[in-house]
């Protein structure tokens, strides 16, 4: 990993590649809505010292408000889309990826990072526990799936009660016995 440096993507070809790249995971998510990822709050790249990108991951969009109006989603941010080409895979690239996700973070003012991950993903699992992530509950997919999604939270300020921003974000999903 001494070779790769993440940074955020800004420019439109970048992005571009980035989408490829997810477009092109390996695993049965579904498919990627490239509007709503070019309109995430921020893409970090890791990219080699030649400039190839080997993986991304986002911050996804956010704004307005969350339940009834108690929580800024402006201060919320739900972390996504952390795929990593499988040449570079087990050289702690996600990791990476996810700590630049967090300092970007905290950098825009965020007070709480989420992410929800399907129970057979054991690899971004440990990835954002390792990062520091707590582990909040596990819901049924939205989806109608049937998949199990666990839900995952970083307080990033002192003040957060977690618990009520995030039980608006659940909303009425329900939950996986």
């Amino acid at each position: 990993m001494n070779n790769i440096q993440f940074v955020i993507g800004k420019k439109p070809e970048e992005l571009a590649l980035a989408a490829q790249l997810i477009d092109g995971r390996d695993d049965n998510a579904h498919p990627l809505d490239h509007q709503v990822f070019f309109h995430s709050r921020a893409v970090i790249l890791a990219k080699t010292i030649e400039g190839e990108i080997v993986g991304c991951a986002a911050i996804k969009a956010g704004k307005g408000t969350v339940g009834k109006g108690t929580v800024d989603k402006g201060t919320v941010g739900e972390l996504g889309y952390l795929v990593v080409s499988p040449h570079y895979r087990r050289q702690g690239i996600a990791q990476g990826l996810t700590h630049k996700r967090i300092e970007v973070a905290k950098a825009l003012g965020m007070s709480i990072l989420y992410a929800t991950i399907r129970a057979e993903n054991t690899s971004s699992q440990a990835n954002l526990l390792k990062a520091g992530f707590q582990f909040w509950r596990n819901y049924l997919s939205i989806r109608g799936t049937g998949n199990t999604v666990g839900w995952y939270y970083l307080a990033l300020s002192v003040n957060v009660d977690a618990e009520a921003i995030m039980q608006s974000l659940v909303g009425d999903r329900t939950p996986a016995v």
